[in-house]
């Protein structure tokens, strides 16, 4: 035998169970996507931005990073498609996020230059024949070097295609190959590494030997040592400790090109392009809490 509910009940039943409040998770996302937007953060394009799956991550141990606390990750998305992510602690702390379409930023929580190309990582092959990443320090510098070839000053500095400009960079390092254990990337194809400082000489022997006039110099990290460079118009090479966007169950040390800071919610963030997250539209910015960003690799023109 059916039972039919009376009109009145069905309606309080709907009422009750269908407008249930949001998770907490849930809530604290959009309070950070509020902040990111009052902060200027979200492009003219991309007024349609929400917060979509929310989950909690449970970090992996890797051999350079022990095994940290869990946090919340957040999928932005939007008409389009995706539209970044967000990623915070349990006291709420934004540390990394990033929305598509943001390529500068001048208000008066941010600031990010324009202009430097988002070059990627790409396989290579090795003298075994094997595949190994381009690695992020010399696909950094490469970037760099872009952005000032096609300033008329500095130009003789590029001359060459993106991939060259890596391979070129790459040859005045000592790149070290490292299996990817962990899982980094989807095939595991074998990473590549250097050191900043080797990078910082790299860049100075490559720019003399082209007749380029600059001064390559490397520093600890001070917010406004960094905010002066972007302010004079200077991306910088940034050494950080970042998730692994696709994965963020994992975490590496990573170089990448500095091109804003922003404060939002009191806390100080880096703005980067980086050359191992490819996001949906290219040059898009990500945004690091500064505490995770150690050595700075600086590029000054000398006229």
């Amino acid at each position: 035998m059916r039972t039919i509910l009376p009109a009145s009940l069905f309606v309080l039943a709907v009422f009750l169970f269908g407008c249930s409040e949001p998770k907490p998770e849930v809530v604290q996302a959009e309070t950070h996507l509020a902040a990111i937007r009052a902060a200027g953060l979200v492009s003219d394009g991309l007024k349609s931005v929400e917060v979509g799956e929310v989950r909690r991550i449970r970090p992996e141990p890797t051999r350079w990073q022990r095994q940290g606390r869990p946090f919340w990750w957040a999928e932005l998305r939007c008409t389009e498609g995706s539209a970044g992510y967000l990623a915070w602690t349990d006291d709420g702390r934004l540390i990394d996020f990033s929305v598509e379409g943001l390529r500068h930023a001048t208000t008066p929580q941010a600031f990010a230059l324009a202009g430097v190309p988002p070059i990627q990582q790409f396989p290579m092959k090795s003298p075994d024949g094997a595949l190994v990443a381009s690695g992020c320090v010399p696909t950094a510098g490469a970037s760099l070097i872009a952005f000032w070839a096609a300033r008329p000053t500095t130009a003789a500095w590029g001359g060459e295609g993106e991939q060259a400009l890596v391979r070129r960079l790459r040859s005045r390092l000592r790149m070290g190959v490292i299996p990817d254990a962990e899982g980094y990337t989807d095939g595991k194809m074998s990473l590549a590494g250097a050191f900043p400082e080797q990078l910082a000489e790299a860049l100075q022997a490559d720019a003399d030997e082209r007749g380029v006039d600059v001064d390559v110099a490397i520093s600890g990290y001070d917010r406004r040592f960094l905010s002066a460079e972007l302010s004079a118009g200077r991306p910088v090479l940034v050494s950080c400790m970042v998730l692994v966007p696709r994965k963020p169950q994992l975490s590496w040390g990573h170089q990448v090109v500095a091109v804003g800071r922003a404060e939002v919610g009191g806390v100080h963030y880096v703005g980067v392009i980086d050359n191992f997250y490819e996001p949906r539209l290219a040059g898009t910015i990500r945004w690091i809490a500064e505490d995770r960003v150690n050595l700075l690799v600086l590029v000054r023109p000398r006229r």
